[in-house]
């Protein structure tokens, strides 16, 4: 098999559309934020100077409240260019074509860039990972 495909998020998708969607409170202090989708990332999975493949991943960002997701909105170019660096120091050091991606470490390390950036974003949710082969 060429790919390792890992689908994440399905049942979050079912009930809540991706797109700019106003997550509905629950009631108490759990509920959730704002969510705000980010297009699909591509980076190289390089072993030495050898092209191996291709690390896709595709996240949606949980905002702290409204206004943040509207800050984060504005600012979605330069979170992207930090989650495309991120994605591809993940890939360089932990990915491979031929073995599954850790999705829950990839989750953390871009949680952990992107609320660095902006600290309204509460957290990073990898929906889609896959690391094909060239």
């Amino acid at each position: 098999m060429n790919s390792k495909k890992l689908l994440l998020g399905g049942a979050l998708l079912a009930v809540v559309p991706v797109s700019s969607a106003s997550g509905a409170g629950g009631g108490g202090s759990g509920a959730a934020g704002d969510l705000v989708d980010m297009e699909a990332i591509a980076v190289p999975i390089v072993d030495g100077a050898k092209l191996q493949g291709t690390l896709r991943f595709r996240i949606v960002l949980e905002a702290h409240d409204a206004e943040a997701a509207a800050e984060i909105t504005a600012d979605l170019p330069d979170l992207r260019a930090e989650a495309l660096a991120t994605g591809a120091e993940f890939s360089r050091l932990r990915a491979s074509p031929f073995l599954a991606v850790d999705a829950q470490r990839l989750s953390d390390e871009l949680t952990e860039a992107l609320h660095a950036r902006y600290e309204g974003i509460d957290r990073v949710l990898l929906v889609e990972v896959a690391a094909r082969s060239s």
